[in-house]
């Protein structure tokens, strides 16, 4: 039997760390549960995604924890009874939120439905006919429930679902491929799985809104460290991919090559390009960042082109985190908000679109977005002028994800 199913229970102390600089260093307890591959147990030490993000974040605080290992539903109890200060790995849960808060997203989780038939996998998942199964206490189970979708399974491991599965005791079930894969590594099945596709879903820690009381900085302080600590990148399917190029595409025929931003990329055509005077503007921007005067920056945002790009931003906000124009040079022409950086053909979707023939669209990995606390894809196109051809420049869209993909159930 795996090690990380022989220890139900079991208190891991993970991090004695030097004192912090700031006098407030008691040790946080946060509960967790065992699943592969966000926590598991080998040797008797505690690892996995979830765990190693977290120990990279606390010892950047500079800030004690130790985890005690124990069931989700017991997990999220001891949190709710202040026993523990929060609980993890969680996907957004209403009935949570009410005795505690979710950080930013550690790590990203991607839910499939499971069946042997194909067939299966079209009926409507209202049927009340199809026997669905779950992991007790799930993430997915929660999600399951509270959109009325009846479970008539449920049971402490997935391996026991596959098995349910396999012997025709349940139609389908919703698991996390990550944690499937770990799975049939361990247990392959009789024959092979059918899936469908559902949603992405964040994973976070919960903190109780009682420990966040006594540590009003600390969440902040928390979610900073994310963006460090999280996976920098993870490659989008060849189907999802397909899918945001088409998304993405019907936006930017309405408004990519509106004459706002036509004539502001014709009008900068001709300004300097020397990287002497690129470096310093840059330097500029990057100095602004820190500042409360911020000249340059205040000046791109107040122009016709950025309004109408933070306009666009604005109605679509939870798809796009960001919408910004570069020039054929790689310097800023309009910004929905604030950039990072102000010269762009340093960055990799830059020089991936400035190859591209006009209409096509670039695609980029997964990635955690810390401004904006949520996983994005950086999507780019090339803008030609209509008049002759000639390259302009580069349309950048920052596309949140979860947004994207957003509820496949059918």
């Amino acid at each position: 039997m795996p090690a990380r199913h022989l220890l139900p229970c079991l208190l891991l102390a993970v991090s004695t760390l030097a004192q912090a600089n700031d006098q407030d260093n008691s040790t946080v307890r946060l509960d967790t549960s065992l699943e592969d591959p966000y926590q598991l147990v080998v040797d008797g030490e505690l690892s996995g995604s979830s765990v190693t993000v977290l120990e990279c974040i606390f010892n950047r605080l500079q800030r004690p924890y130790q985890i005690q290992l124990t069931s989700l539903s017991r997990a999220r109890q001891n949190v709710s009874r202040r026993i523990a200060d929060g609980f993890f790995s969680s996907a957004p849960d209403s009935q949570v939120d009410g005795y505690a808060q979710l950080s930013a997203p550690l790590l990203m989780e991607k839910w499939y439905w499971y069946a042997q038939d194909s067939l299966i996998l079209n009926k409507p998942i209202w049927d009340r006919e199809l026997r669905i199964g779950s992991v007790l206490g799930s993430n997915s189970m929660t999600w399951l429930e509270a959109r009325g979708i009846a479970v008539a399974q449920k049971v402490p491991r997935l391996e026991q679902l596959i098995e349910l599965l396999q012997r025709g005791r349940i139609d389908l079930f919703l698991a996390d491929d990550n944690a499937m894969r770990s799975a049939l590594s361990e247990q392959p099945p009789q024959q092979a799985l059918q899936r469908r596709f559902v949603r992405y879903s964040p994973l976070g820690v919960y903190f109780s809104h009682d420990f966040l009381q006594h540590h009003p900085d600390f969440l902040s302080a928390f979610n900073r460290q994310v963006e460090h600590c999280a996976p920098k990148g993870s490659a989008l399917t060849d189907a999802e991919a397909h899918y945001l190029r088409q998304l993405t595409a019907q936006h930017l025929k309405r408004w990519a090559y509106h004459d706002e931003l036509l004539n502001a990329l014709r009008q900068v055509a001709a300004r300097n390009t020397s990287m002497e005077r690129i470096n310093e503007l840059n330097r500029q921007w990057l100095r602004e960042l820190l500042l409360e005067e911020k000249p340059l920056i205040r000046r791109l945002l107040q122009t016709p082109p950025s309004r109408l790009l933070a306009n666009i931003a604005r109605q679509h906000h939870l798809l796009f985190n960001e919408i910004f124009l570069s020039d054929h040079s790689g310097q800023l022409v309009a910004i929905s908000e604030v950039t990072s950086d102000y010269w762009q053909a340093d960055e990799d979707d830059f020089r991936q679109a400035m190859r591209l023939a006009p209409g096509q669209i670039h695609i980029g990995d997964i990635e955690y977005d810390g401004s904006t606390q949520s996983f994005q894809s950086k999507v780019s196109a090339p803008i030609h002028d209509p008049r002759d051809g000639q390259f302009l420049g580069v349309l950048s869209l920052g596309i949140n994800i979860e947004t994207a993909f957003g509820d496949n159930l059918r």
